[in-house]
């Protein structure tokens, strides 16, 4: 039975220009390093603009992954890295002493980064 779901998955991944393509990524490690990087880099900018850019760089860095497990790490990784980047943005501007005082908002503002990302990362476990 197992062999069967193998079978499925791997007929279904390796269908169509994407899935050649991502297999492609996939498998060569210069290519998924490229593409992780690049997911960071669009995910990174379309959450400047927009909270919807968490779930994008969260699916774009776990479709890069060799799997599920790696993706959901990915993308957990992106969400920490857009926190830090934000925080980073804070400290510049001298207010990270307040905002580490802010408790709750706090706690959300790490929170919706990492896991919108995690929550995108998982569209891995579909394509």
């Amino acid at each position: 039975m197992s062999e069967l779901s193998d079978d499925l998955t791997a007929s279904r991944a390796e269908t169509g220009p994407l899935g050649s393509a991502l297999a492609e990524i996939r498998t060569d490690a210069r290519a998924r390093w490229a593409a992780l990087l690049a997911g960071v880099v669009v995910g990174l900018a379309a959450a400047w603009v927009h909270w919807y850019g968490f779930l994008l760089g969260g699916a774009v860095v776990g479709l890069a992954s060799k799997n599920v497990k790696r993706g959901l790490a990915a993308g957990i990784a992106f969400g920490v890295l857009a926190w830090a980047v934000f925080a980073v943005l804070v400290a510049a501007n001298g207010g990270l002493v307040q905002y580490a005082r802010m408790g709750r908002l706090l706690y959300l503002s790490v929170g919706i980064p990492v896991g919108l990302s995690a929550l995108g990362s998982l569209v891995r476990g579909v394509v």
